[in-house]
């Protein structure tokens, strides 16, 4: 009886208990701080892409796309006259060609100009077709068929690859004359030859590049 009475008045205690009432607050204080809040518990919006991003990510026109078809009519047109276009007799093309000649071939008639085979390339003018055509086959993925993607990923990872060789073993053939240790006529014909296979394996992706975008071919190229 008495724990039943003690239990009653410990009851009768917690019942008379009071909790302290929260802090008001100001209304300079509370709008804040709602403000604040309804922020943090609102979803997260969804920004749209710029402009520039957008038109950089988006599928190329067919106008862009002629570009591949043109780029791959002037490398065929490179290795169609490799010895010509590479060649240069009684005088030279331009400035550049004719410090790279003067040094490494000196008052021959004829001698060889490496650098000839960057501007078909796309690794001497901005007006090329394939200057940075990379990044334009690299947007072009999407119009490519899905069980097709596999090989157009390949081929622009050989072509980019290639394409890099092509421009550097003309440059080291263009500086492998006789003002170079070891350098000679013969080295700057046998570097220009390794350019020339690059070149070889350029023109093979982008071919492949051209056949599974289903571009129209481009006129013969003609100078």
């Amino acid at each position: 009886f008495q724990l039943s009475t003690r239990r009653h008045e410990t009851a009768e205690t917690h019942s008379r208990m009071r909790l302290p009432a929260p802090p008001k607050l100001d209304n300079a204080v509370a709008a804040p701080l709602l403000a604040l809040l309804l922020t943090a518990a609102a979803p997260p919006l969804l920004l749209s892409p710029s402009p520039a991003l957008a038109a950089a990510s988006a599928s190329p026109t067919s106008t862009e796309l002629s570009r591949l078809s043109a780029g791959l009519a002037r490398v065929d047109y490179l290795l169609r006259d490799w010895d010509r276009l590479t060649t240069v007799c009684n005088g030279v093309q331009d400035a550049t060609e004719a410090k790279q000649v003067a040094r490494t071939i000196g008052d021959q008639k004829c001698s060889k100009s490496p650098l000839i085979v960057q501007r078909y390339i796309g690794a001497s003018s901005t007006l090329d077709p394939l200057f940075k055509a990379d990044k334009l086959m690299i947007r072009a993925a999407s119009l490519v068929a899905p069980e097709q993607q596999e090989e157009y990923s390949s081929a622009v990872d050989v072509y980019i690859r290639e394409q890099q060789m092509s421009s550097t073993m003309a440059y080291t053939s263009s500086w492998s004359g006789s003002e170079n240790p070891n350098g000679s006529v013969e080295q700057i014909e046998e570097n220009l030859l390794e350019a020339k296979k690059e070149v070889l394996e350029t023109q093979a992706a982008l071919r492949t590049i051209v056949r599974l975008l289903g571009l129209p071919p481009a006129p013969p190229f003609a100078e």
